[in-house]
C-alpha cells in the first residue's frame, strides 16, 4: 500500500453528498469576475524500516501562493454560470520550484459550488471538492435558527466517516457581501482490529459563505493526517493549511455603444494582482481564520 498517497488523500478528504441548494435565481451575470487569493502549505514526515538508515526518516515541505480568477461568460436558465477559470501559483515542492498556470472551463452552481471542467492540481482539486461539500451543507440550512449542528462525510481512502461539529460564529461583510462565518472542526479514525494499517484525520478551520447570493467567499482549513502500517513499520504524518480569500468581485457593467463619429474610449490595462504572502509556518491555533479585504 502507498501510505504516502493514502495520507495525502486523507489530508484532502472529500465526499459526494447531494444536498439541494437554496438559490433559485441567477446570482451571477455574464461579464462578472471573481478573483481569489490562494495560499498552500504542506509538511510531511515519513518513516520506514527499509533502506539505508540515513534515509529512513524524511521531512518534506511544499508551499505556494497565487490567484484563481473566475470570469463568467454566460448563465443558464437554472442559474448555473458558465465561465473560464485561470489559476496561477508560484511556490516549491520537494525542494524544487513550482510554477502552475492553468486555464480551463468552469461552472458555478446557483448555490456557489465551483466545478472545474478538468483537474488542476491534486491538492487544489480536493480542496475545491471539500469546499463544494461545505457550501452544500451551509446552503441547505437555516443557520441563524440552528447555529450549531453536526455534519458527516464518508472518507474515500478508508471505510470511516468524518464527523464535524459546525458553528455559526457570526455575520460579517466581506467585499460588500453579507458573509456567514462558519467554524468547522472534525475528524475520524480507521482502527480495524484485523488490519495492520491504522489511519486518522483531523480537520479544523473556518468557511466564509454568502448564503444570500450563493457565493463562496473563502476558507482557512488545516488538515492533519496520520497513516501507519504495523506490519512494515512505515508511517506518514501530514499537515496541510490552505487559505482561499475572495480578493474582488467585479460586476459586469453595461458600456454605452459609441457613436460612429466618436473615438473609442482608451482601454487602460489593470496591474496584475500580487499573490498573498505564504504563511511562514502552520497556524498554531486549532481554528485557522482569514480576514478577506473589505471595500
Amino acid at each position: 500500500m502507498n501510505h504516502r498517497a493514502a495520507a495525502y488523500a486523507l489530508c484532502c478528504i472529500v465526499a459526494l453528498i447531494g444536498v439541494p441548494g437554496l438559490a433559485d435565481a441567477p446570482h451571477l451575470r455574464a461579464g462578472d469576475t471573481l478573483t481569489y487569493d490562494i495560499t498552500v502549505q504542506m509538511n510531511e514526515r515519513s518513516a520506514t524500516q527499509r533502506g539505508p538508515a540515513a534515509a529512513r526518516n524524511r521531512n518534506d515541505s511544499s508551499a505556494g501562493a497565487g490567484t484563481a480568477t473566475v470570469q463568467i461568460v454566460g448563465v443558464d436558465p437554472d442559474g448555473t454560470a458558465n465561465g473560464n477559470l485561470t489559476v496561477d501559483l508560484l511556490g516549491f515542492s520537494h525542494g524544487q520550484p513550482v510554477n502552475l498556470h492553468k486555464s480551463l472551463a468552469v461552472k458555478v452552481a446557483p448555490n456557489g459550488e465551483i466545478h472545474p471542467a478538468s483537474a488542476i492540481d491534486p491538492l487544489l482539486d480536493q480542496t475545491i471538492a471539500l469546499a463544494d461539500q461545505s457550501i452544500r451543507d451551509i446552503a441547505s440550512r437555516n443557520v441563524h435558527a440552528q447555529p450549531n449542528w453536526k455534519w458527516r462525510l464518508p472518507a474515500t481512502a478508508y471505510p470511516m466517516v468524518i464527523a464535524f461539529n459546525r458553528t455559526l460564529r457570526g455575520d460579517q461583510t466581506f467585499q460588500g457581501l453579507p458573509t456567514l462565518v462558519v467554524q468547522t472542526v472534525g475528524g475520524g479514525d480507521y482502527t480495524a482490529v484485523a488490519d495492520p494499517v491504522q489511519a486518522s484525520v483531523a480537520l479544523s478551520g473556518t468557511y466564509y459563505y454568502d448564503q444570500r447570493d450563493g457565493l463562496f467567499v473563502g476558507q482557512a482549513m488545516r488538515t492533519d493526517s496520520s497513516v501507519s502500517d504495523a506490519r512494515s513499520g512505515d508511517s506518514v504524518d501530514s499537515s496541510t493549511l490552505v487559505t482561499i480569500v475572495l480578493r474582488s468581485f467585479a460586476r459586469a457593467t453595461t458600456q454605452p455603444t459609441p457613436s460612429p463619429t466618436a473615438p473609442a474610449p482608451e482601454q487602460t490595462a489593470l496591474p496584475s494582482p500580487e499573490p498573498t504572502v505564504v504563511p511562514t509556518e502552520l497556524s498554531p491555533v486549532p481554528l485557522p481564520t482569514v480576514t478577506p479585504r473589505t471595500q
